[in-house]
């Protein structure tokens, strides 16, 4: 135990020098369904659960925590229950989805990155510390003891260590005097995932001799770029092309080819960029045929399965793409994909599709091309990952043609709220929701009068207010013989709905009275573009539309959220005629 304070007017104590020795961390990297991602290994210790766990650790899961969980299970199938992770498992936590080749080493399923410097630990660590004022009979250890445990716990010396850090001007932890401001680690700090790493003999390791050069906290080299849908950008159809097969793209600088007793040859990569794929063929494209032919046959003796892809300098997206594909003899597939999800039919359309490249094992994911004018014809992000969790990746090339559009009016990936949930066998239900959600004034159980026989009698019908029209009355089978026509005669419309009736003929009869527009089992369009290049949902169920009001389509199967998604950006209200319980 460190000595009692010792009270002094004044000490001066020469700050320690700071080494600047790196922190580093291991990473890993798994391939998920067209992404590297990058994973934390980590063993489940005592106490962990698995929201705490998760929601600390990675850019996924604070983005949108319910990606995290569908890729947590692909890359750990050996959990089969999340909620049920036990001490001593050994798991792979996803933080970020990159890009093929962003990270130095990504290509060995191995990153190491440095994640702060020796000489900067004070200014990170002092966010995960408390300021205190010296009071007479403390002493370090004490304080540190509070909060880290025992004197001989292991988590007692890692909270004196980090004292010492937080508190570099204090040389000597016996000699701390009342009044002084000191800061003391928070025990929250081990809540963070790199916490382990201060306490890791390895890392700290690489001295960079004193420069004092930092990489802050939580390094933003490791942000992946944004996923291809959602950039605004046109870029070379050469590198997009690249970017679809995984494969490198060089353009510029210069290529050396070492030559015995002669000069190295230079290839000028401005004039002949090639493209590298995994599996080792090699791409080149001459930009011009006037001299470029001695330089192919260089090229030609010092690689093995090179192709040559000429291209004219005014070539289209689409002639590039083609004498690209035509090169590695893909076989491209029909010009449309299928499957059906729980009742609902998807249809994608695309210029071309191929099998997606894989540089470990074959998989039956398609990749889905289509080029596309302007953002705004882009497939939404919703059903891309729709799409994703069903083996097609989507790729829309932007060709800039039709100029850009870098605000889209209306941004279609937030969660949509409060579906509604009807039992379609319980009528009344479902005339109130389709009412609501079209905007009509709907009074179930409202008592009327008419005339009957010289009598005015009063009963009790469901009203439907429509602007300057005749009122509206539904019956659901509370009048007979020749009442309905004497509520006619006295200015009522009436429907007549019976138990027997369908759904499907209840929705019907209500919108031939109200004159609504009514579809069976309709087709929606996930692009704003032409059909021969979209994706096509059609969704068993009625779609309803008042002309220049609502649109409601009533659903007969469960609905993924990322079509949910699409129909809410499409300003289409959904009912849907089923099973509550998923969306709650």
């Amino acid at each position: 135990m460190f000595n009692l304070v010792i009270i002094l007017s004044a000490i001066l104590i020469a700050p320690l020098k700071a080494n600047g020795a790196f922190l580093y961390k291991s990473y890993t990297i798994r391939y998920d369904r067209g992404w590297d991602i990058l994973c934390d290994p980590y063993v489940v210790q005592k106490n962990d659960w698995v929201l705490k766990l998760f929601r600390q650790k990675g850019e996924i899961s604070l983005k949108d925590f319910p990606e995290f969980l569908r890729i947590f299970q692909r890359i750990n199938p050996h959990i089969r229950d999340v909620d049920r992770i036990q001490p001593g498992q050994y798991i792979m936590i996803p933080l970020r989805k990159l890009r093929q080749g962003s990270m130095p080493g990504q290509s060995t399923g191995i990153v190491t990155v440095p994640f702060v410097t020796i000489s900067n630990i004070p200014k990170p660590l002092k966010d995960y510390s408390k300021a205190y004022k010296v009071q007479k009979g403390d002493c370090v250890s004490r304080l540190i003891a509070r909060n880290f445990g025992g004197f001989d716990s292991e988590s007692y010396h890692e909270g004196i260590k980090l004292f010492r850090l937080i508190n570099p001007d204090i040389a000597d932890l016996d000699q701390i005097y009342v009044g002084q401001m000191i800061h003391i680690p928070d025990p929250s700090i081990r809540n963070q995932p790199w916490y382990a790493s201060l306490f890791d003999p390895a890392a700290a390791r690489n001295y960079d001799n004193g420069t004092g050069s930092s990489v802050p906290i939580e390094v933003t080299a490791l942000e992946p770029p944004g996923p291809d849908n959602n950039s605004d950008k046109q870029g070379s159809p050469l590198l997009e092309a690249a970017s679809i097969l995984k494969a490198r793209f060089y353009n510029e600088g210069v290529y050396y080819f070492p030559r015995q007793g002669q000069e190295d040859f230079e290839l000028d990569l401005a004039r002949m960029p090639f493209m590298e794929l995994k599996d080792g063929t090699r791409l080149i494209f001459p930009q011009d045929n006037a001299g470029q032919e001695s330089a192919v046959n260089v090229v030609r003796s010092f690689w093995k399965n090179v192709k040559v892809v000429q291209i004219g300098f005014n070539a289209s997206a689409e002639q590039i793409f083609n004498s690209v594909f035509e090169s590695l003899s893909k076989d491209l597939l029909a010009g449309r994909l299928s499957f059906a999800d729980r009742g609902v039919d998807v249809e994608t359309r695309g210029k071309w599709i191929i099998d997606e490249p894989s540089a470990t094992e074959k998989t039956d994911r398609k990749i889905c091309i289509s080029l596309i004018d302007n953002p705004g014809q882009r497939t939404p992000e919703s059903i891309t990952r729709y799409l994703e969790q069903h083996d097609i990746v989507i790729k829309d090339v932007l060709t800039g043609k039709g100029g850009t559009n870098p605000q889209p009016a209306k941004d279609p990936y937030r969660k949509v709220k409060n579906v509604v949930t009807v039992d379609p066998s319980d009528h009344r239900a479902l005339v109130n929701d389709l009412l609501k959600a079209m905007g009509y004034q709907y009074a179930p159980n409202v008592s009327i009068t008419f005339p009957y026989v010289q009598m005015q009698l009063k009963a009790v019908s469901n009203l439907v207010t429509i602007g300057n029209k005749s009122p509206l009355l539904i019956d659901f089978g509370d009048f007979y013989g020749d009442a309905v026509a004497a509520i006619k005669k006295a200015g009522f419309d009436i429907i007549q709905i019976k138990n027997e009736n369908s759904y499907v003929t209840v929705i019907r009869k209500l919108s031939d009275a109200l004159g609504l527009s009514f579809a069976n089992n309709p087709t929606f369009w996930a692009a704003d573009r032409p059909a021969a290049y979209n994706t096509a949902l059609t969704v068993p169920g009625c779609l309803v539309a008042a002309a220049g009001g609502p649109t409601v389509l009533l659903a007969d199967v469960p609905l993924d959220d990322g079509v949910i998604q699409l129909l809410d950006h499409q300003e289409v209200k959904v009912i849907l005629l089923g099973i509550p319980e998923r969306y709650l």
